[in-house]
């Protein structure tokens, strides 16, 4: 168990603090996500499959009326670990002729919350510059696809939050925080949201919604705190905990920002809370659960995440892969991703 811990301390700190290789076929991220610089990576990879380090990548050009399906990548992952799934979907010709593939990069270290608000913005905004006027029905259904951490962001895309996951930082009403206007909005938006009307389905990969029961150990302890939360986000944090009275925010709060790491524990606060909130009622969801057995089958892990934490009440399928944690280009896992969006091009 130390031996898996190590590990995920030493890949989410690695994931934290990379990115990849970029190209022009992209929507600009937001700002708060703009200026991390890219390491090189291998040329015979990035001449495949090109993807950007943080917000939406492009594979192809923007083709309207085709359904956009955005990919969105786990801890310690990066956006082109969907290269083979990609390029297999896009090998059958009806999928290809009624769908269009994105994917969405992030520091995988950041809050949830801090993540999930800048992939709402980066949704929000790809559509009003390529459909202004709204009258491409297919950004009406959308589908996001996410693997572990990124199954959390996926569905938090799909969730009103009501003041659930605002009474976690704070007991005083959201509309009495004292700040600048843009830190506020910050908070408020990250922790106060709706469901994206756009978003009609979707896909669960090994997503851990109620934690990982894995014991990171000392490592694991280290690999948060080496984690570095993005210079704008703590700033914004330090003038909101100054303007506001000792008493406004609860003490694990006014303690220090978590980052990813720590609110993947097993049951925490955050996720505990999103999982209170359930989904849209006109969101259709598929969970695909990992399971190291052969055969797989209810009750096992992928090593690090649980069937009782990846398994969704209410979805509308669940399949299960013989496989560890890293399954999303796992042929089961193809497969049963290529039949959802079959069954989705049907109106």
């Amino acid at each position: 168990m130390r031996n898996i811990a190590s590990l995920v301390a030493v890949g989410a700190v690695i994931a934290a603090t990379g990115a990849w290789a970029q190209v022009p076929s992209r929507v600009e991220p937001s700002r708060e996500a703009q200026g991390r610089t890219p390491p090189r990576v291998d040329a015979n990879v990035v001449a495949l499959f090109r993807y950007e380090p943080t917000g939406l990548s492009f594979l192809r050009p923007y083709r309207r009326g085709r359904i956009p399906v955005v990919l969105i990548l786990g801890l310690w992952s990066n956006p082109w670990s969907w290269a083979r799934m990609i390029k297999e979907l896009e090998a059958d010709a009806a999928l290809r002729d009624r769908y269009q593939f994105w994917t969405y990069g992030y520091s995988t270290g950041d809050p949830l919350a801090y993540t999930a608000t800048l992939l709402r913005r980066d949704l929000d905004e790809v559509r009003r510059k390529f459909d202004p006027d709204h009258s491409d029905a297919a950004f009406d259904r959308m589908v996001l696809v996410g693997h572990s951490m990124g199954g959390l962001l996926a569905k938090m895309m799909v969730q009103e939050s009501g003041a659930r996951l605002w009474r976690l930082v704070s007991d005083r009403p959201a509309q009495d925080l004292a700040g600048d206007k843009t830190d506020c909005d910050l908070l408020r938006s990250a922790l106060v949201f709706r469901p994206l009307p756009g978003v009609r389905r979707v896909v669960f990969i090994a997503t851990p919604h109620r934690g990982s029961r894995v014991d990171r150990g000392g490592l694991g302890r280290l690999g948060s705190r080496l984690v570095r939360l993005p210079d704008p986000l703590r700033a914004a944090y330090a003038r909101l905990i100054a303007s506001n009275g000792p008493d406004f925010f609860i003490e694990r709060f006014r303690k220090g920002l978590p980052t990813s790491i720590d609110e993947l524990e097993w049951q925490s606060p955050m996720l505990m809370g999103l999982d209170e909130l359930g989904l849209a009622p006109n969101v259709t969801a598929h969970s695909i659960i990992a399971d190291r057995r052969d055969p797989p089958r209810a009750g096992g892990s992928d090593a690090l995440v649980a069937y009782e934490s990846a398994h969704l009440n209410g979805g509308a399928s669940e399949s299960l892969v013989s496989s560890g944690h890293l399954c999303q280009d796992h042929p089961t896992v193809i497969r049963e991703v290529r039949r959802i969006l079959a069954e989705h091009a049907t109106p």
